[in-house]
């Protein structure tokens, strides 16, 4: 029996084999058609992701120019405004009298010397 065995499956062994040919031919075609749709996704996730990235870089340079538009003028103001309010709080203290009061005093001294009238008190 084993005999017939090998007999009969050498005699339908081409075709057997044919048709296993056949079968993996077929079921090979699924299996490109799904490599296929895999790659073609892929590179959609591919493409996905690099628009992603784009998003994400140019959010972070944004971030990065929007800190420098805040502190930036707020560093210049530091190192700049205060030689100007003591050039300015001088001319105020020398309208008002060095700070002292002395021109309250005085009375209307600073317009007196200014329009040089003087005053009646005197």
């Amino acid at each position: 029996m084993p005999e017939k065995k090998t007999e009969s499956s050498s005699g339908s062994g081409s075709a057997a084999s044919f048709g296993s040919m056949e079968a993996q031919d077929s079921s090979a075609q699924p299996l490109e058609q799904l490599l296929r749709e895999n790659l073609e996704l892929t590179r959609h996730i591919l493409e996905q992701t690099q628009k992603t990235r784009r998003y994400i870089m140019f959010g972070q340079v944004i971030s990065v120019v929007k800190i420098v538009l805040i502190v930036g003028p707020i560093i210049i103001a530091f190192l700049y405004l205060p030689p100007l309010i003591k050039s300015m709080l001088g001319t105020y203290s020398d309208l008002l009298g060095n700070g002292t009061g002395q021109a309250i005093l005085e009375g209307n001294s600073l317009l007196d010397s200014i329009f040089g009238t003087t005053s009646l008190t005197k």
